[in-house]
């Protein structure tokens, strides 16, 4: 039997697939696009295994934590580093 390591987390004592970081990216992408309370075509979105990135800028300061939500509650998400910057 071979186990590819490479796409294994360990939860506990179980092992889970990572998602993959494409997947990830375009997953929180597509929800902040569909939040409808905030416009990310300025936001870039990276993935490191599951944590996240968010990197650019947002219309107003309440969307830096806002697009931070969104993306906390995508699914695979553990982490959030959250670079965001408002266009004052």
């Amino acid at each position: 039997m071979s186990v590819d390591r490479k796409h294994l987390s360990v939860a506990g004592r179980v092992a889970t697939r990572c998602p993959d970081q494409g997947d990830l990216e375009s997953a929180v992408y597509s929800a902040l696009a569909h939040a409808g309370d905030l416009d990310p075509s300025y936001i870039f979105v990276t993935a490191r295994g599951r944590d996240i990135t968010l990197a650019g800028w947002v219309h107003l300061k309440a969307e830096v934590s806002r697009a931070e939500e969104i993306t906390l509650r995508t699914n695979g998400v553990r982490k959030v580093h959250n670079e965001l910057s408002p266009d004052l």
